[in-house]
């Protein structure tokens, strides 16, 4: 199975999380790396993932996973 790549331009790290977005209520919803590519979410490398930033007045709901 092929690794998946983060989705920032330039960047040829592993993605370790998927994002996705609500515009409606303004708010992005980063969590575990999904089964599967989906075109409509974006794969974040831990970089990436540490650095996210998003518009002023949004939320950002972080899904961690536990450590069994």
């Amino acid at each position: 199975m092929r690794e998946r790549l983060c989705s920032k331009v330039g960047c040829a790290r592993e993605a370790v999380a998927t994002l996705t977005y609500d515009y409606g209520d303004q708010m992005a919803a980063l969590g575990p790396l999904g089964v599967a590519g989906d075109p409509h979410a974006h794969d974040l490398c831990a970089i990436h993932t540490e650095r996210l930033s998003v518009p002023k007045g949004w939320v950002v709901v972080r899904h961690e996973t536990l450590a069994v």
